[in-house]
């Protein structure tokens, strides 16, 4: 195979991450030549819909596992926490590179603390994991935030927020370096799962397939395998204040998950460990379902 085409959504961090999956494989065969295809997703298209109310499960990956399915691309760059659980068939995740910053970062617009933040704070997210999270830590305003990482930053100067929460893989991959940003801690405000990682998918049994592994981690592989083996066994979508992070030494795995209720006032937290990732993700899932269910009664 001397050349590939490489589908990736249109925004700056999903340009930058494809664009690194590009210089890796060439790094790796000299004779590659790689090409990057932009497909416009649901979700770069419906960039007034509220993520956690109204955007369709894939709304940021269907597009391009089309593009991959009808053959116009061969490879497709996803950030792994945008795919649904659910595999879709012909496809594979044939390489999960290594992982970037795994945590979010809090921005704020002038010098505080997580703790010195004013009662009444309005913070921007659509995410529904991170306003439970932050409402953990006060009443604040939570002010639903869209759009790729500048313009969400310059959402929170132009309308005065009073922070705004992103993941440190994004701003670390865009090489931005804001003045006032709280590195939030994974035990308490755990990430999305799959946050801060790639899945690199492609067309079963296909060309691609073989000269996309030389990318794989299998470290990396391991932790999301469980994480999302967690978000699977509690069937939850976007829309479920949900987060898992796991880890990976010496071959076993320890998962960290946060559950929240529907409505923010209840949540459970844990960990599991072990050597099997599907194992440990569905053993932790079940746990905090019924722990969670025991706090609301």
């Amino acid at each position: 195979m001397n050349s590939v085409r490489v589908g990736t959504r249109g925004s700056d961090l999903a340009l930058r991450q494809a664009k690194w999956v590009c210089d890796r494989l060439s790094a790796t065969y000299s004779n590659l030549v790689s090409e990057l295809v932009v497909i416009k997703t649901h979700g770069d298209v419906a960039v007034d819909e509220d993520l956690a109310r109204s955007l369709p499960v894939g709304a940021f990956v269907n597009a391009l596992e089309t593009a991959l399915l009808d053959g116009r691309i061969d490879v497709a760059v996803h950030s792994y926490k945008d795919l649904q659980t659910a595999p879709t068939s012909g496809l594979s995740v044939a390489a999960t590179p290594i992982r970037e910053l795994a945590n979010d970062v809090l921005l704020t617009r002038t010098d505080v603390t997580v703790d010195s933040l004013p009662p009444a704070a309005r913070i921007g997210t659509s995410s529904p994991r991170r306003a439970a999270q932050m409402l953990q830590l006060g009443d604040f305003e939570i002010v639903p935030l869209r759009g790729n990482v500048p313009t969400r930053i310059a959402k929170m100067e132009r309308d005065g927020l009073d922070g705004i929460v992103l993941a440190a893989a994004g701003l670390r991959r865009l090489g931005i370096d804001y003045p006032h940003a709280i590195h939030l801690p994974t035990d308490s405000f755990v990430p999305a799962p799959g946050q801060g990682a790639l899945a690199v998918q492609v067309r079963s049994a296909s060309e691609a397939s073989e000269l996309v592994s030389v990318l794989e981690d299998p470290a990396t592989r391991a932790a999301i395998t469980a994480e999302r083996c967690f978000l699977q066994e509690i069937n939850a979508g976007c829309r479920t204040p949900i987060g898992a992070l796991a880890t990976v030494d010496a071959g076993v795995i320890s998962l960290r998950g946060q559950l929240f209720s529907g409505d923010y006032r209840h949540c459970a937290c844990g960990v599991e460990s072990g050597v099997d990732p599907e194992a440990v993700g569905a053993g932790l899932a079940r746990r905090l379902v019924t722990e969670l269910g025991d706090c609301r009664q």
